[in-house]
């Protein structure tokens, strides 16, 4: 009896752990082929998917669906594919949608994609999520959805670029690190603490001859 209720405890651990989104149907075999391998999302060091239908219909700002959230999860800790950067553990919120696809360019299969997101800049670890609507270069298949975990590096952007991307139809920013300072930044920021510094200590010396002179 006691190992029955410890076997039931661990399937029901694994089930809540695992996202309750449907894979796309046929699997390798059927024509869905990886996200990783298919599509390249430039910077990408991990991809989880391919799941049916479009996962990413939410507004900039809306809550991260539960079990889209679990799929996220396996993306940051046990990606189905990813590279040799792929290091976990990854601390990083994705409770909100950041933003959504405000406009792309490129329209031939094979070339860049330039997918341009309003809202905050995107820089260093990004999860990206992008719906594959009519045709998409992944295998046969369409109307399938993917993540993928993207090393957008310290500049600023608001761009994800992919190749073999066509028939992207939906794509969302669920996390993004912040941009770390150029060193001129750095510079700019110090001297302007020394500055500040500087103008604190002057006035602490007048204020204390201006005591001094009012006592004599």
């Amino acid at each position: 009896m006691r190992r029955l209720l410890i076997t039931a405890l661990a399937s029901a651990a694994v089930a809540t752990a695992s996202p309750a989104l449907a894979e796309a149907p046929g699997g390798v075999s059927g024509g869905v082929v990886d996200p990783c391998t298919a599509v390249y999302v430039q910077g990408a060091i991990a991809c989880q998917g391919y799941y049916g239908g479009n996962l990413f219909q939410g507004d900039a700002g809306s809550a991260t669906p539960t079990d889209l959230q679990s799929a996220i999860a396996l993306l940051l800790s046990a990606p189905t594919n990813n590279t040799g950067e792929f290091n976990p553990p990854y601390a990083l919120d994705y409770s909100t949608v950041l933003a959504s696809i405000s406009s792309s360019s490129g329209n031939v299969a094979g070339s860049a994609f330039d997918y341009v997101f309003s809202g905050p800049a995107l820089s260093g670890l990004t999860i990206f999520g992008a719906h594959f609507g009519n045709q998409p270069d992944a295998g046969t298949q369409s109307n399938i959805s993917a993540l993928w975990l993207v090393d957008l590096g310290p500049a600023p952007t608001h761009t994800v670029t992919i190749t073999n991307g066509q028939g992207v139809s939906g794509a969302q920013i669920f996390a993004t690190s912040p941009a770390v300072p150029e060193p001129a930044t750095w510079a700019m920021m110090l001297l302007g603490f020394g500055g500040i510094g500087m103008a604190m200590r002057r006035n602490r010396s007048r204020r204390s001859r201006t005591a001094l002179m009012q006592i004599a």
